[in-house]
């Protein structure tokens, strides 16, 4: 197929997605999302790319990568910018997003049994027919053990003006991970979607995926150097039927 039709193609999916968003359809989670976790070195700067391929049940395959920047100015805020292409089926990488995140911590880190926070997304899609903002919010979980850290965090997300009026859609991930040795974690962590927030679509519509994730640490490059990594497999018709994704994050 060429470039031009490709396209083309990518143009008409992603003009049906939004009619199916219209009805209650899952929104669906990047090939390339990770699971946030609170940031604390204040002053800190991250550099982090992420890539992800996700493979649909009709054969049908996604691909996504992301770059982004970010830092916290200040103990209790984190902020970051990003920029996303995608790719259909093999085809050529193609500007997808623009992205500004938001972090808040509510409570003190370590003062109760669970921490808790805020975590605040705006996009700018490349392709209007999907909107010309999308907002994603909601609440973020975090609790430690002597043993694991578990990560919770909900959403709320929603595209403004896209030319189909969507409801607000509800989502989650998760994450549980475990220290093995130094510099390196294993865990799992899970991604998924439920449909609109207070009209929950049926199971085989919903999206679920889960797996098991490796975590990576060391100081090259004169800072810390992270890696993240997961085999997510969907639960139920309506999710995909695998997803790959890596993250690499430097932090400087």
């Amino acid at each position: 197929m060429s470039p031009s039709k490709q396209i083309a193609a990518t143009r008409v999916r992603r003009a049906a997605l939004c009619a199916l968003l219209a009805i209650g359809t899952p929104v669906l989670a990047d090939p390339a999302d990770y699971v946030f976790t609170p940031y604390s070195d204040v002053g800190m700067w991250q550099l982090a790319y992420g890539v992800g391929t996700k493979h649909a049940r009709d054969g049908s395959r996604a691909a996504q990568q992301t770059l982004s920047l970010g830092g916290a100015p200040v103990e209790r805020w984190y902020s970051s910018v990003y920029a996303a292409w995608a790719a259909d089926d093999g085809g050529p990488f193609a500007i997808d997003e623009w992205s500004w995140t938001n972090h808040l911590k509510l409570t003190t880190p370590g003062s109760g049994p669970v921490d808790v926070g805020l975590l605040c997304e705006l996009a700018r899609p490349h392709h209007r027919d999907e909107g010309r903002l999308g907002l994603t919010c909601g609440p973020t979980l975090q609790m430690d053990t002597d043993d694991l850290q578990v990560n919770v965090n909900l959403s709320l997300r929603k595209h403004l003006g896209a030319e189909t009026p969507e409801p607000w859609q509800l989502g989650y991930q998760w994450q549980v991970k475990g220290l093995v040795a130094r510099g390196l974690e294993v865990g799992a962590q899970g991604f998924g979607s439920v449909g609109t927030w207070n009209d929950w679509s049926a199971g085989n519509a919903q999206e679920h995926t889960l797996g098991p994730a490796i975590f990576l640490k060391t100081n090259a490059l004169g800072g810390p150097v992270r890696l993240d990594a997961a085999v997510l497999f969907g639960v139920g018709s309506g999710s995909p039927k695998n997803v790959l994704r890596l993250r690499l994050q430097h932090e400087f």
